[in-house]
């Protein structure tokens, strides 16, 4: 029997190679294109070829070349925060940028000037990370310090004079540790989210460097004036998988190679009617880079009847559609609506719908918050999306957001007499790909994950369950290889 992956071409599409690589090197030139070859044929086995399945250009498994991003050079450029009396100068710093950012193991390399030293009697600059979770409608807030660190302090008395500047150094830690849950946490992101409603939350992860300066207002009465600046900086986790992908197809995991196929049933409406079998080939596992296109390839399986609506649908020469701007706040503004209302009404729409969902997920009851009244809230962490059923009380005080950040497009299509095949790959814009990926603290979870749906077409729909799953993700903020990135391992 053939595979449905051998239907998949050896060479990459160009709406694929046209997509450019983020991480500003050029790439290698690409060999002359080899003619067609024959499909292999696989007796009796799930696991296909992986140089017949993988539309990237190569064959065999080796990698292709990557390179991990140049780590941020001392003299790139300066931020510089000014006011009434004090200026800080920040190094390492994009010029122009709007605010500071610094990632994983960064140093803060900064410079302190006072406009007018008489009278200053004291001079301190600290380094704070605060989260805060707030719950909307209730009376609970609680504030956990991930970062506090005095970094410089100056008194005339211990030390002379205040000279003409002085400066700092200070090294990021890559995790902190919460008295309260008495683990060890990796340092967490910048992160802000919100759920409108009741019950609802805020949450916001901040950093900033925090300058306050005491001086005598006046000699004769003895008064102290405070003065305070607080400059806000972003701060990234950086991250990158552990083992190179492409991987062979695994649908389960092991040291060298993870899984990366995940079997599904598309259940009939009536049960007299067969099951459509769908598999989802993810070749860079569940463990990958925001920073590259994400491959998937989706099989159905069932006989030639049933499938025959399903294999209507022909994508156009040009899937990849311009993505949204990095201003926008929902990652992508090619949504697959919005592609199936641009193409003419003759055209099949396509029955696939593959997106990467972020989730902020706050558990009211371990963060220190009045928990959410009873069946009101609750995030169900099933891998059939819509499922009823009652909240278990482990998750009763549970509330979550989501938003979109990537979307996938379809760029090739395979039929034989017992499988359909689709083939594309997902594209994250770089306004979503450098929050990194999710992250857990005590009380907090941000988790991404792939959420796949297949409408059935007019010929069958209704006769089958339209079908809604998600594939948890671990989203990455390097590519492998990065030296200044923690690698990610597999996910079990």
């Amino acid at each position: 029997m053939r595979h449905p992956y051998a239907l998949v071409p050896g060479s990459r599409p160009p709406s694929l190679c046209s997509v450019p690589s983020r991480s500003g090197t050029p790439e290698p030139e690409r060999s002359p294109p080899q003619p067609n070859r024959r499909p292999l044929t696989i007796e009796s086995s799930l696991v296909p070829i992986l140089s017949s399945i993988i539309p990237l250009g190569t064959r065999g498994l080796a990698a292709r070349p990557r390179l991990a991003p140049a780590k941020k050079s001392a003299t790139a450029g300066h931020y510089v925060k000014h006011s009434s009396r004090v200026t800080l100068l920040l190094s390492g710093q994009e010029e122009g940028a709007e605010m500071p950012a610094y990632s994983t193991g960064d140093t803060v390399e900064a410079i302190l000037a006072i406009a007018r030293p008489a009278g200053v009697l004291a001079l301190e600059a600290k380094i704070e990370g605060v989260m805060q979770l707030e719950e909307l409608g209730g009376s609970g807030t609680v504030t956990v310090k991930v970062l506090d660190k005095m970094v410089y302090s100056w008194v005339p008395s211990r030390h002379g004079p205040f000279p003409a500047k002085a400066s700092f150094r200070y090294t990021l830690p890559k995790t902190f540790r919460d008295p309260a849950a008495e683990r060890e946490y990796p340092l967490p992101p910048t992160h802000n989210a919100r759920l409108e409603g009741f019950p609802g939350f805020s949450v916001t992860i901040s950093y900033a460097i925090v300058v306050c300066l005491t001086r005598l207002r006046e000699a004769s009465t003895l008064w102290r004036g405070f003065h305070s600046m607080r400059v806000p900086f972003r701060y990234t986790h950086r991250t990158c998988p552990a083992l190179p992908s492409p991987f062979p197809c695994n649908i389960r995991n092991s040291e060298r190679n993870p899984r990366t196929l995940f079997v599904f049933q598309m259940r009939p409406w009536r049960g007299s009617s067969p099951g459509i079998k769908v598999h989802v080939y993810l070749p860079a596992s569940q463990v990958c880079s925001a920073q590259e296109p994400i491959p998937f390839h989706v099989s159905l399986f069932a006989d030639e009847y049933t499938l025959e609506p399903f294999a209507a649908y022909r994508p156009p020469s040009a899937s990849f559609l311009p993505l949204a701007s990095a201003g926008s706040g929902s990652g992508s503004s090619t949504s697959c609506e919005s592609v199936a209302a641009a193409l003419p009404r003759r055209v099949p729409r396509c029955p696939l719908r593959i997106q990467v969902q972020r989730a902020t997920i706050v558990d009211a009851r371990r963060a220190g918050l009045a928990s959410p009244s009873p069946g009101l809230c609750g995030f169900g962490g099933g891998s059939q999306l819509g499922q009823a059923g009652v909240v278990p009380p482990e998750e009763q005080s549970h509330m979550h957001c989501t938003e979109w950040i990537g979307q996938g497009m379809v760029h090739s299509a395979g039929r034989s007499a017992s499988a359909v095949v689709w083939s594309g790959a997902i594209i994250i814009p770089p306004s979503a790909a450098g929050l990194g990926g999710g992250f857990e603290v005590n009380g907090l979870r941000v988790a991404d994950s792939l959420v796949l749906s297949i409408d059935p077409p007019a010929g069958c729909r209704q006769r089958y369950i339209p079908l809604a799953v998600t594939i948890p993700l671990q989203l990455t903020s390097d590519v492998f290889g990065c030296e200044a990135a923690v690698t990610v391992s597999p996910l079990g």
